[in-house]
């Protein structure tokens, strides 16, 4: 970062992220526990039987699958760039 030490003189009371790389599974819980205090690349192998399981407990459609939230309204002719309404 360019003129990092200038930066971190001037902004001393901004509480700078450090970082904190994690992994996480599909459960939630942590592959990599967040880790700020080493440089490096991190790698983890992963079950997809796993990720097939926690799937089964996702809902993709989440509240937008509630009627009494949300609703989907298709019009089916052209649209216009403007269009004006009293109501």
């Amino acid at each position: 970062l360019p003129f990092r030490d200038r930066l971190l003189k001037v902004c001393d009371d901004v509480p700078w992220a450090p970082g904190g790389s994690c992994l996480a599974g599909p459960d939630g819980r942590w592959i990599i526990e967040p880790n700020e205090t080493t440089d490096g690349l991190l790698t983890a192998e992963i079950d997809l039987a796993e990720v097939r399981r926690a799937r089964q407990n996702f809902s993709p459609a989440g509240h937008y699958a509630r009627p009494d939230v949300l609703s989907l309204r298709v019009e089916r002719h052209r649209q216009r760039t403007a269009s004006f309404s009293d109501e």
